[in-house]
């Protein structure tokens, strides 16, 4: 499969192939047009073992190399976030501040044979109505 393919073959050919190997269709149309959404469905396409979908997921970046909003990794203006994919920090060090402090880790870890018992989690409302007995 050459390069010539354009971006619409190409995303109407990962659609058929998502639907054949795990059963989940795609918007092409957005796929075409939305980068988040490319990313997250080239990426699928990586994850899938064996077939094609990952050849294709290359060639598609490839193909969108001149788009503007290329799937993949947006290069940011500043210094603390360059180069990121946009899981990364949202403002910088200096800004962020301290940790939220939550539970201690020791206390998080403590087993019901410590010295004090574990707390029980309440109990759920049952969807089942209970039997009683007649008196």
């Amino acid at each position: 499969m050459g390069t010539t393919l354009s971006r619409l073959q190409l995303a109407q050919r990962i659609h058929k192939l998502l639907v054949k190997e795990i059963e989940h269709a795609i918007e092409v149309e957005r796929l075409l047009a939305d980068p988040r959404y490319a990313r997250d469905v080239l990426l699928v396409c990586e994850a899938v073992p064996g077939g094609e979908l990952g050849a294709l997921a290359a060639l598609f970046r490839e193909a969108s190399a001149g788009q503007p909003g290329v799937p993949g990794h947006a290069a940011q203006a500043n210094d603390w976030g360059r180069d990121t994919s946009g899981f990364g920090m949202t403002q910088p060090p200096s800004l962020a501040g301290p940790m939220p402090r939550t539970a201690s880790l020791h206390q998080a870890s403590r087993r019901a044979g410590d010295s004090e018992p574990a707390p029980l989690a309440p109990a759920r409302p049952s969807w089942l109505p209970r039997w009683r007995s007649p008196k």
